[in-house]
């Protein structure tokens, strides 16, 4: 299996204990997974781009993750700008990843719904954010971590890359139940209903009804 390369970019700094739960998720999720750049940055949004671009188009990193500068904050302030970077600097979003995030944390972090981190792809680069502190960053990357694999699959066109599923086949056997179920009390059928009336003898657009 490919190496993957991971950089993770702490705002305002480094925090040890929040490093230590992030790695071993990471270590745990994404097999072959190095880290090759930890390091930190102020809440300078025109830096933080800057850094970002360059880890994606220079370093070309698979993975980043950046920990910290996702609360809410005045509109002209110069802090918690983290997302606001990386949405300049994304070429496409994966928002589902980041309600996940955001819901799986909750309930044991209220405040995870005020995260305002952003998640996304920036040619073949992965880039995440998380909010600072360790248990809840480690909280948020634990919605996702399944994902983060077959995510990048797709970026680098790995082969067999997950799909979703193409026909009944494919659908687990208790939801093809659960549809025929849902169908059966919705009410009559549309081809039921045609043969009714084709044996009553009328037309569904006769005028006597």
């Amino acid at each position: 299996m490919r190496a993957i390369r991971a950089g993770i970019l702490f705002v305002p700094e480094i925090d040890d204990q929040a490093s230590q739960a992030v790695r071993a998720l990471l270590h745990q999720a994404v097999p072959h997974l190095f880290i090759v750049a930890e390091t930190s940055a102020a809440n300078q949004r025109y830096w933080l781009e800057d850094l970002l671009q360059r880890w994606c188009d220079e370093e070309e990193m698979d993975l980043i993750l950046t920990i910290g500068g996702t609360l809410p904050a005045p509109g002209p302030s110069s802090r918690e700008v983290v997302p606001d970077a990386t949405a300049a600097v994304l070429e496409r979003d994966l928002p589902g990843l980041a309600e996940a995030m955001r819901a799986h944390a909750a309930p044991d972090v209220p405040l995870a719904w005020l995260h305002r981190g952003r998640v996304g792809i920036r040619g073949r680069t992965l880039i995440l954010n998380l909010p600072g502190g360790a248990g809840a960053a480690a909280r948020c990357l634990e919605g996702v971590a399944k994902l983060l694999a077959p995510t990048l699959d797709y970026l680098w066109d790995e082969s067999p890359a997950p799909r979703l599923p193409s026909s009944s086949a494919d659908v687990p056997t208790s939801a093809r139940r659960k549809g025929r179920a849902d169908r059966q009390s919705s009410g009559l059928d549309p081809a039921e209903f045609a043969a009714f009336l084709k044996r009553s003898g009328r037309k569904d657009d006769d005028p006597a009804g």
